[in-house]
C-alpha cells in the first residue's frame, strides 16, 4: 500500500472537515452510493473528526478513502452534478480552492 505523505496544513484540514460536513449532510438521503458505502463513510467520518480534533494527522487508508469521497462529493456539488441544500453549496463554494488543491493529491494517492 502506498504511504500518504502529503503534509496537511491547517487550511487543508479545515477544507477536509468542511467537505466531510457536507458529505455527511448530503449522502444519507441520496442514491449516490450503496447503503453499505454510506454507512462506512459515516463511520469513518466520525473517526476522522476525532483524529483531527486531537491534532493528529496520522490517518488510516479507510479514513483517506472517506476524505477522498468527501472531496469528490464537494466537487460534484460545486459543479452542479450533485444536488445539495443551499448551506452545503455555500460551504463548498467557500472551500473551492482547497477542494481543487486537494483533489489531485488524493487522485494521485488512489491512482485515479
Amino acid at each position: 500500500m502506498k504511504k500518504f505523505t502529503y503534509p496537511l496544513s491547517d487550511n487543508d484540514i479545515q477544507t477536509l472537515m468542511d467537505a466531510l460536513a457536507v458529505m455527511v449532510n448530503v449522502i444519507p438521503d441520496s442514491d449516490l452510493f450503496p447503503p453499505e458505502t454510506i454507512d462506512l463513510a459515516l463511520f469513518y467520518s466520525e473517526q476522522i473528526v476525532e483524529t483531527f480534533s486531537s491534532h493528529n494527522t496520522n490517518i488510516s487508508r479507510n479514513m483517506l478513502q472517506t476524505l477522498y469521497m468527501a472531496l469528490t462529493v464537494a466537487d460534484g456539488i460545486i459543479s452542479g452534478d450533485i444536488p445539495a441544500d443551499e448551506e452545503s453549496k455555500k460551504i463548498c463554494q467557500n472551500s473551492v480552492f482547497g477542494i481543487l488543491k486537494l483533489l489531485p493529491v488524493f487522485d494521485e494517492y488512489f491512482g485515479a
